[in-house]
């Protein structure tokens, strides 16, 4: 399994999702983080290139489900590049439970980043919540104030494997049917 750096992890950016297989080279010769990441979208926001390259896409949940805030643009983020802090500045959100379905073809070893940004709350315990992978619980009680602070850029990284159809996910397996949904739970 191929580590995830400090470098890649602060250059990585909030309140988005994106999905990089983990493929690893001994020549080092390999695609570019960009060329790896398979899916992204910058929840609650528009499509957006960041510094990687990594195009992140509009929010396919736009007029569907939540609803989307853009309530951190006026806010700087603290602990990301000036040029992709709108990826932490906009963000979805919803009453009830709601996820993203992202479709997976190939086996393999992959890590899930989800990029978040409190913009909003001024103290704990006013946003917690749950992460599910397909009914995995990866994240628990998440309450972003709590870990990092107002307008400061915090990402969850969540290694996985799909592999003869079966998905493995922090020591827990199962079917695995082509899609990956993860699932943001209040």
């Amino acid at each position: 399994m191929q580590r995830v750096t400090a470098q890649l992890v602060a250059g990585l950016l909030a309140a988005v999702l994106s999905l990089l297989s983990e493929q690893c080279w001994a020549d080092g010769g390999g695609p570019s983080l960009a060329e790896r990441v398979i899916w992204a979208v910058n929840a609650g926001g528009d499509a957006h290139v960041d510094v990687h390259g990594i195009h992140f896409k509009k929010d396919p949940l736009e007029g569907k489900i939540g609803k989307a805030s853009d309530y951190g643009v006026r806010l700087p983020i603290l602990r990301s590049s000036p040029e992709d802090q709108i990826l932490y500045q906009t963000e979805r959100y919803n009453e009830d439970t709601f996820g993203y379905d992202v479709p997976i073809r190939d086996d393999g070893d992959y890590i899930l980043v989800m990029k978040y940004a409190e913009v909003y709350f001024a103290q704990s315990q006013q946003k917690v919540f749950d992460v599910r992978v397909n009914g995995h619980t990866v994240v628990k009680d998440l309450d972003i104030f709590d870990r990092v602070g107002h307008s400061t850029a915090h990402d969850e990284i969540v290694p996985f494997s799909i592999k003869k159809g079966k998905l493995s996910v922090q020591g827990e397996v199962s079917t695995f049917n082509g899609k990956l949904t993860v699932e943001f739970v209040k």
